[in-house]
């Protein structure tokens, strides 16, 4: 049956639905021992159940093991669902298939303002979906609990990087603070962005709500099981307990496509730090990371950033025609003055960019200070100004809070991530996006990164530069960025994730 489109109002919202097949519900019942604690007087909530997948998991698990339905404590089963027709179908589902009337421990009701009630386990699959993308509707009345629960600290966090905060950390706060007894236990299969990735997940990971803690006890990756093939993000169960204190490292275990390995995970900087994984003998190795000083200018960047406009900055053929002029892609003439080489992968196979000539070039209309060219300056290169306009309706209409903030400027040109670290004499580049090796390389004069696919350092001498190299091949950092489980990912080893390496003097 399939909801239709939330145009209803909240009660037939479809926010971040993912439902959890019965055998892996069963898997997480017999890994964490929860059937034993139903059957030994454990009251069970699922807070977003869905069409009541789990809590029928703990029915088919308890008749697998030879039980009959009689047997069972069915009346300490509790659930709710924001969505009225999957609240239906739960009623139905279980008054059909197991003659079970459970439509007063069955409640229909967003759990953000459900009055609070106290059970000894939480049992549940929160929604998968980040606050940017929330239907709008629901996005302006969810955003004051964001506030309410400690997951953000301002409102900058949600209009800029914290929109990516995920709706099952708001969901999982709000169970454990307002439905699970002290020292009850909660297990949760969820996105592990919100363990495992940087910035906007990081207030859950001081696992304090108010002044309520709980414990991260376990994670489970399930990422190699395939339990949910519709899924791309990286997902799992974590298992929590209130008012605990979490005892870092904790157990993480992982599927490597045959077994299971006994893993490790514990933040190895700051304690709101993405967890690192790995094994017991690895301990020490990470503790011995370097820690490299090198010039406040010097912050780890990402690639300047078209907003989704490559087809209008990006060149694959360059010819220059005079001293002054250009003539790409074998149509387009412009001022060679603001053209500029493009990284790319062959690059790094090559070892160094230097050594290879550019198969791309990037327009980049700024200054060296990094601000977009004006008005004035573009009329004074009519050959740039008169590109520009061709494609004035497409860049005004680029989506994103900061590409419209300097459209809303008048700068409609305009470009993200460029400064004066994009005309520095040397570069420390990586390619940041779906690799698992760390290879850093210098590429010398004006070559630019290629957004979120690569990141670099700016550096202003030849000596700094291979200094900073040499740091950063240490063997060790490659394991740090193997630690925090986003080989082959677009997380895999973004500025930020260097930057936890660098002291700045």
């Amino acid at each position: 049956m399939t909801p239709p489109t939330p145009n209803h109002g909240d009660e037939l919202l479809r926010i971040g639905d993912v439902f959890t097949p019965l055998v892996w519900g069963e898997f997480a019942i017999q890994r964490f021992g929860i059937f034993d604690k139903w059957m030994d007087g454990a009251r069970v909530f699922d807070p977003t159940m869905g069409e009541g997948a789990l809590l029928e998991s703990l029915i088919t698990y308890g008749l697998n093991k030879g039980y009959q339905l009689a047997d069972l404590p069915t009346d300490r089963l509790f659930g709710n669902e924001m969505n009225a027709q999957y609240y239906e179908c739960a009623l139905h589902l279980f008054q059909e298939k197991y003659e079970l009337d459970l439509s007063n421990q069955l409640l229909n009701s967003d759990l953000l303002e459900l009055p609070a009630r106290s059970f000894d386990v939480l049992f549940g699959n929160p929604p998968w979906l980040t606050f940017a993308d929330l239907p709008l509707q629901y996005k302006d009345k969810v955003k004051p609990y964001f506030f309410e629960y400690d997951l953000v600290g301002n409102t900058k966090e949600l209009l800029l990087g914290g929109s990516r905060i995920d709706i099952a950390a708001l969901m999982i706060q709000a169970a454990i603070k307002n439905f699970l007894k002290a020292r009850g236990e909660a297990y949760f299969f969820l996105p592990l962005s919100i363990l495992l990735n940087d910035g906007a997940n990081k207030h859950f990971r001081s696992y304090k709500i108010h002044q309520t803690p709980f414990a991260l006890n376990t994670i489970i990756d399930l990422n190699r099981t395939a339990a949910f093939k519709e899924v791309g993000t990286r997902y799992g169960i974590a298992h929590f307990t209130r008012d605990d204190k979490t005892n870092f490292p904790i157990k993480y275990e992982r599927f490597d496509g045959e077994k299971w390995e006994n893993l490790l995970a514990k933040p190895l900087y700051q304690a709101n730090d993405p967890l690192s994984v790995f094994a017991e003998e690895e301990e020490n190795t990470l503790a011995d990371l370097p820690r490299i000083i090198i010039a406040k200018e010097a912050q780890p960047r990402q690639g300047l950033n078209t907003s989704g406009a490559n087809s209008i900055f990006f060149f694959k053929n360059f010819e220059q025609i005079d001293t002054n002029t250009c003539l790409l892609d074998k149509e387009t003439i412009l001022p060679s003055k603001w053209i500029y080489p493009l990284l790319t992968a062959k690059h790094f196979k090559a070892g160094q960019a230097k050594e290879l000539e550019p198969v791309k070039w990037v327009l980049i209309p700024h200054e060296k200070n990094g601000r977009p060219l004006s008005e004035d300056q573009l009329k004074k290169e009519s050959l740039l100004w008169n590109y520009l306009k061709q494609h004035e309706q497409k860049l005004k209409n680029r989506k994103g809070t900061l590409i419209r903030s300097w459209r809303d400027r008048g700068y409609w040109w305009s470009l993200l991530g460029v400064g004066p670290y994009n005309f520095m004499p040397y570069k420390i580049v990586w390619e940041a996006y779906g690799r698992k090796t760390f290879r850093p390389i210098i590429v010398e004069g004006h070559w630019q990164a290629n957004q979120s696919l690569q990141a670099f350092i700016p550096v202003r001498t030849k000596k700094a530069a291979r200094k900073l190299l040499k740091q950063l091949k240490h063997p060790s950092i490659e394991k740090y960025l193997l630690s925090l489980q986003m080989e082959g990912t677009m997380n895999w080893a973004q500025p930020g994730k260097i930057k936890k390496l660098l002291t700045f003097k």
